[in-house]
């Protein structure tokens, strides 16, 4: 692992986040590298795009009528925006289901606007504002389908789960009964695998998207066309993952996962780009992964200064005043070993 990002506080460094990032092409050919790319990492809610392949290749998005929004949804860890639950809910009833058919449980929104109304009401949030119940309800209808028992859809056992392990294990190169599994915050099962083999999920995602000829060539465009044209659904307003698919204008999917794991696709080239911070914390992802877009060329300068907010963060205290930053300081072109050390001055080493 490498430092990725620093935490100033007046221009001294107060913390270091360590990390790994890796990129990849659709062959599998690591591009980049800072630490292993053979580390090992739960996949975490970054793996909502490939876990949505068997609703769309199996042909139940079809027979249930989900429109590219809902496909948005079905990859999305959403924020609990009202459009967010309306949406859940037109899917359950295309499926004659009501919202406690959702094993997803129940969390306070992320969309500050929205938590506020539930408690001025004195509400208590629901199953649709849980940011995967739209990942739910995608593994409801492909389980309604295939005429298999909705009881405990979420068991590693049950069919509808062994039929997204083994998309899983196409897109990433594995066996099936190579890959340990263990239990999202959702319940759902999650992956843990390298993470040069979660970067190629999405250089392929991009690549077959393209490809008319490949077999999954349908349900990876229809991905890829419905993030990119519906981000707002994959994550909410003024959130990160929606905010960079609106500016990047199709050139770019991305994805976050919790524990401060972040995925990419970029058409150009067909690439796939995966993140981790070791200690979990989320703010030190997007700094970093506008580093990367900004160092692969990836945006243009008018893409990226839409997105300078996330680049550099600045922090404030509860006066409103700022007193530091959050700043990439890798180089993936010039690898540097360790030279951040808390108490220095931030500017002796950038």
């Amino acid at each position: 692992m490498e430092p990725l990002a620093v935490v100033t506080r007046n221009d001294y460094i107060e913390s270091i986040h360590y990390g790994y990032i890796t990129i990849v092409d659709a062959s599998g050919k690591v591009l980049f590298s800072l630490g292993n790319p053979d580390t090992e990492i739960y996949f975490r809610s970054s793996a909502k795009p490939i876990q949505a392949i068997p609703l769309l290749h199996s042909g139940a998005a079809k027979a249930f009528d989900f429109s590219s929004q809902d496909i948005a949804l079905v990859c999305a860890s959403h924020s609990g925006q009202k459009f967010h639950q309306q949406a859940a809910v037109d899917i359950l009833n295309r499926l004659h289901l009501e919202p406690e058919h959702l094993h997803c449980g129940i969390m306070f929104p992320y969309n500050e606007a929205e938590h506020q109304r539930l408690l001025k009401e004195t509400l208590m949030p629901t199953v649709l504002h849980c940011s995967c119940s739209g990942k739910h309800a995608g593994i409801l209808a492909l389980a309604k389908y295939r005429g298999y028992s909705i009881d405990a859809y979420e068991d590693f056992a049950h069919p509808v789960q062994k039929e997204i392990l083994e998309t899983i294990a196409y897109f990433t190169d594995e066996a099936v009964d190579s890959i340990p599994m263990g239990k999202d915050g959702c319940g759902i099962p999650i992956y843990l695998l390298s993470l040069k083999k979660i970067a190629l999920s999405y250089a392929r995602l991009i690549q077959w998207s393209k490809d008319r000829k490949h077999i999954y060539h349908a349900a990876c465009k229809a991905v890829v066309d419905a993030m990119s044209q519906f981000p707002e659904m994959v994550s909410g307003d003024s959130e990160f993952c929606t905010e960079l698919m609106q500016f990047a204008g199709g050139k770019i999917i991305g994805k976050v996962g919790s524990e401060a794991v972040y995925c990419l696709g970029i058409q150009e080239n067909n690439l796939g780009v995966c993140v981790k911070i070791v200690d979990g914390n989320e703010r030190a992802i997007y700094p970093v992964v506008i580093e990367i877009l900004k160092t692969l060329d990836a945006l243009s300068d008018t893409e990226l200064s839409k997105l300078n907010q996330w680049h550099r963060p600045l922090l404030k205290n509860n006066l409103n005043e700022v007193i530091g930053e959050i700043i990439p300081v890798f180089d993936l072109h010039h690898p540097k070993r360790n030279p951040y050390l808390m108490g220095k001055k931030v500017t002796e080493l950038l």
